[in-house]
């Protein structure tokens, strides 16, 4: 993702002074120069790079996943630091279309409890966390707008009545597809999400980058920038 972010930024006429990795992470506690950063790295490093960027008072676009934890943590600290804070757990625009799709059709489906959803998630074998973040809000947005689910459960343990089942996958190289699946016993419903190459995500994060500039502290996600295009 930074490689590809790298490539979009600067066909659109961005600078990007800086890329942070591993071997040179302590580069990240002057950054100079910098209107936004944009954080993709591992959910065990994220918070530690949110509090460097917020004490330098960096806008910060964050797409890392799997810290959602602690975002309460995450959220104080660029709150204590008067600076802007945009996370998403995807950055496709067609994702959060499909969201808003079945938030409605889980609104339609309270009156047909016949119908018992599932959602299954398929991504790359190199993709850390699972359930992905973005399984896992689809299925809380699920329980927002139908009131006969109260919870999510992974694979794993046998099904409780009330309870949304997430299946995770890992194969090959699959940017990432996401299935939200209705069935009742004649028939079923079906609402997925295929991305075709990740450029979607990295234009996303663009996209945010951009937005974020334009704003003053205050946490932000893709509705807000999705509200914005509107």
């Amino acid at each position: 993702m930074g490689q590809l972010i790298t490539e979009i930024a600067l066909d659109a006429g961005h600078k990007v002074p800086y890329r942070i990795n591993t071997s040179n992470k302590s580069d990240m506690e002057n950054l100079n120069n910098v209107d936004v950063a944009i954080e993709f790295t591992h959910p065990e490093t994220a918070l530690d790079n949110f509090e460097i960027l917020a004490y330098q008072k960096i806008p910060t676009v964050s797409g890392t996943t799997g810290w959602y934890n602690d975002f309460e943590k995450a959220k104080a600290l660029f709150q204590k630091n008067n600076t802007p804070f945009f996370c998403a757990r995807n950055f496709s625009l067609g994702v959060h279309l499909a969201k808003a799709a079945n938030n409605y059709l889980a609104q339609l489906l309270q009156k047909f409890p016949e119908y018992e959803p599932k959602i299954e998630e398929w991504h790359h074998i190199h993709k850390k966390d699972a359930p992905s973040g973005t399984a896992l809000a689809i299925g809380e947005e699920l329980i927002e707008n139908h009131s006969g689910y109260s919870g999510l459960q992974t694979a794993g343990a046998k099904l409780k009545k009330g309870q949304v089942p997430i299946y995770a996958f890992r194969q090959d190289e699959i940017p990432g597809t996401h299935r939200i699946t209705y069935t009742s016993e004649i028939d079923a419903i079906q609402i997925e999400h295929r991305a075709f190459n990740r450029n979607g995500f990295a234009a996303g994060a663009l996209k945010a980058a951009d937005f974020l500039t334009t704003k003053s502290a205050g946490i932000y996600n893709m509705n807000d920038l999705i509200k914005l295009a509107q």
